[in-house]
């Protein structure tokens, strides 16, 4: 990659006459516009990433249908970065234009940029693509976050979930008899008590989870995240024992769609269910199919609970609640009481933990932008030795030249986090809507972070001031004599 990257700069470098380089002046002409391979290779990958974007749907395999939109949105944005050094040819003019404060230090910065198109390009690109990068991580874990928390306040009504020997129904918790339903019933404030139970299945030969739970009980208390159908039609339905519900991804996985049946194995053999809708469930990716209690207990014969299900009536006291049931059954059973609070805490504490490499991420993309910012400019002032000591011997001050560096680098972080802000918001949005249904089955609702964009464009502009700091130094403290004289 080291080679590759400089082979660009060695043939430039064996085209510079020697005569030229002889009679170097402080001050160079705006190199003249041509159409460059940068611009070819920009319209090349701008043509390609969206035939890949659009190709990739049409491919069966998830992980090559995945590596296709990955490959697509990387295009993209390669393809933004070739475009960088004319982008920022034309806002270096915008830099000149601009009124206010500092005037002369902004036609010198703008002056400095025109003539070095390319090198500050390829940091600008530098801050486009880490930018984008911490972007597209920082929108997916927003959209995430906005819609398993809305999931949970959809699909989990209850008030309180009482399970033994874990805090959710799963391969940890052990299954109880229905027993404890009468007495949880009996226990003042309590007005619904259903009962769920998960186990394990198969269909066509790969694994899947049967969800059952008393729609009769609990369908005017309960809400289902539908993708298809609706939801409260559904659970009426159910309750009156006229299919199943089957998750998204259970959808994507086998094909099957709402109106469809569906033919499952039991204990009594082969039983076909008319598919009621399709619900949405990010608890699992394997596929789930939900069906009421009393016409689970009639096909597979298991009388087992895994998790008890308390609504309370308007007004009572949920502290009271959870208290009683602890008292008089919690050590008998083992129990465990959660709200739906803590239910909703312990979802927010598994995702946040999920996505502590993703941070990680974000500080690496930050700390390569910045030395990028800061060798740029170092190599700037370097180059412009000459030009900076004709300035000072004409009266410019070490302040103005202070100034007219730092500018360069505020402009430059300004360009590249608006560019970043762009490619980050098209690639989140292709990822979360696209990339991880492929891979997951899931669908999650994209929510732009407005907050995480106002706070990333601030950021980058001060990073970058505080990059162009060290390299503004050191043009000001550049001595007239040695400047003039230096080749």
């Amino acid at each position: 990659v080291a080679v590759l990257a400089a082979a660009h700069p060695a043939a430039q470098a064996m085209t510079v006459s020697p005569l030229e380089a002889a009679r170097q002046a402080g001050w160079r002409p705006y190199p003249r516009p041509s159409r460059s391979w940068p611009a070819y290779l920009a319209l090349l990958c701008f043509v390609a990433a969206p035939f890949l974007l659009m190709v990739s749907p049409s491919i069966h395999d998830p992980v090559q249908a995945f590596s296709a939109g990955i490959a697509g949105m990387l295009l993209f944005l390669l393809g933004l970065s070739f475009l960088c050094p004319a982008i920022v040819s034309g806002a270096s003019r915008l830099l000149g234009r601009c009124r206010g404060a500092w005037a002369l230090e902004r036609t010198l910065a703008a002056d400095g940029l025109r003539r070095s198109p390319v090198r500050a390009g390829i940091t600008v690109a530098t801050v486009v693509i880490s930018l984008s990068a911490i972007f597209t991580i920082a929108a997916f874990v927003h959209s995430v976050r906005g819609s398993l928390l809305a999931w949970v306040d959809q699909m989990v009504t209850a008030d309180l979930i009482v399970s033994s020997g874990a805090r959710t129904a799963g391969p940890r918790n052990v299954p109880l008899r229905e027993d404890p339903a009468l007495d949880f019933a009996r226990i003042p404030g309590v007005q619904i008590v259903d009962l769920y139970r998960l186990i394990r299945s198969s269909y066509q030969g790969r694994p899947i989870l049967i969800e059952s739970f008393s729609a009769k009980r609990s369908a005017r208390v309960r809400t289902l995240p539908m993708a298809a159908g609706d939801g409260a039609e559904a659970l009426r339905a159910m309750a009156e024992e006229k299919g199943v519900i089957v998750s998204e991804s259970f959808q994507s996985r086998f094909g099957v769609e709402k109106d469809d049946r569906l033919e499952l194995a039991t204990p009594s053999g082969a039983v076909t269910f008319d598919v009621l809708g399709v619900y949405i469930d990010y608890s699992s990716d394997v596929g789930s199919v939900l069906i009421d209690r009393d016409l689970y207990q009639r096909y597979w014969r298991d009388p087992l609970v895994d998790a008890f299900d308390l609504w309370l009536a308007p007004g009572a006291n949920e502290a009271a609640v959870v208290q009683a049931i602890k008292e008089r059954y919690g050590d008998r059973y083992q129990l465990f009481v959660s709200t739906h609070r803590e239910l909703r805490d312990a979802v927010v504490n598994i995702m946040e933990q999920s996505f502590v490499v993703n941070y990680a991420v974000e500080i690496v993309a930050v700390v390569v932008a910045i030395f990028s910012v800061i060798n740029t400019l170092l190599a700037s002032v370097l180059d412009r030795t000459r030009e900076i000591g004709v300035l000072r011997a004409i009266g410019a001050t070490r302040d103005q030249l202070r100034r007219v560096i730092v500018v360069e680098a505020g402009w430059m972080g300004l360009v590249g986090a608006v560019l970043g802000l762009l490619a980050g918001g098209l690639m989140a949005y292709h990822h979360v809507a696209y990339n991880t249904k492929v891979l997951t089955g899931w669908t999650f609702q994209f929510y732009y972070p407005y907050g995480v964009a106002f706070f990333c464009l601030i950021a980058t502009v001060f990073i970058c001031l505080g990059a162009g700091y060290g390299p503004a130094r050191r043009a000001a403290s550049t001595r007239i004599v040695a400047a003039i004289g230096y080749e």
